[in-house]
């Protein structure tokens, strides 16, 4: 017998049709910047009597707290893109990277755990375990926006067990993706400094910022990358529903070690597959890749 449990929606609890479309109708507002689309959504939600607390704003999309929660609003459709993103990889990513429960399947909304923003006293004690966590998560993907730097210190966040993780992670792509090899020879790959700020070409010397990179990345792409959420998570109809449990769905709450997330990461499309994935776009093998990335070549 399945075994069974009760999934809450906070999302259906506090955003229905009529917020759902006024929402909409605000991204879609083009005479408006995203500051005042974001100053017109906290009206709607005081309108539609949603109990929430603003957390603050970033580029594409905004945050709240209802009910315990950090709550993401895509201001456009990259923010759109940003709360997918998260929702698809929270999972694989844990417990380096907030929690994402659920998603809406456009993305206007997701429901993520809450946890206190790094003050700067933390950026200044913490960057080794910040420098560890990036190395992990930089064997599968690259990494934009969470460098050691004290720009990014306030996409980092301390849970109540004292462990840190990354708040913002929606721009962490795939390292299959031909990004990473440097113009002067479509073929040298690029590398991170030390704190997983910038990348520079071993061969030529330039130096690249996350932001170059990524330009590389086409919505098509990532459509493709992302897929169809729904796939990803319980499809509730109600606020409150017993639901049957699927083990791929569950985001555990304990700290796992560190050779269980290396496990999973390299679990994730399967370690032989990617590996001839990885050669195949950058042409040359992970295993050196790594070596050049810890500076043995």
């Amino acid at each position: 017998m399945m075994s069974k449990k009760i999934q809450r929606s906070m999302i259906l609890q506090y955003f229905n049709d009529d917020l759902y479309i006024k929402i909409i109708e605000v991204t879609r507002t083009f005479e408006w910047d995203n500051n005042q689309r974001a100053t017109q959504i906290k009206k709607l939600l005081t309108e539609f009597n949603v109990p929430y607390t603003p957390l603050g704003s970033g580029t594409n999309r905004m945050a709240v707290l209802i009910d315990g929660y950090a709550v993401k609003i895509a201001l456009d459709s990259d923010g759109m893109i940003d709360n997918r993103r998260e929702f698809l990889y929270t999972t694989i990513l844990q417990p380096y990277v907030v929690k994402v429960y659920e998603c809406m399947p456009g993305g206007l909304v997701e429901v993520c755990e809450y946890v206190s923003l790094f003050t700067l006293d933390d950026f200044h004690t913490r960057q080794d375990d910040m420098r560890e966590i990036l190395g992990y998560i930089s064997n599968q993907f690259l990494l934009g926006d969470v460098g050691v730097t004290s720009k990014n210190y306030t996409n980092w966040g301390i849970r109540s067990n004292n462990e840190i993780c990354i708040l913002d992670f929606a721009y962490i792509y795939d390292i299959t993706y031909k990004l990473f090899v440097c113009s002067c020879d479509n073929s040298t790959l690029v590398r991170y400094d030390k704190d997983f700020v910038k990348l520079k070409c071993p061969n030529c010397g330039r130096v690249y910022t996350f932001g170059e990179i990524r330009k590389k990345v086409t919505r098509a792409a990532q459509e493709k990358e992302i897929g169809d959420i729904r796939t990803k998570g319980y499809n509730l109809t109600s606020s409150v529903q017993e639901v049957e449990i699927n083990p791929e769905f569950e985001i555990s709450h304990d700290t796992k070690t560190k050779k269980k997330d290396k496990e999973k990461l390299e679990k994730k499309a399967g370690k032989d597959n990617f590996n001839e994935r990885f050669e195949e776009l950058n042409g040359i093998s992970y295993k050196e890749y790594r070596k050049i990335m810890k500076g043995k070549m």
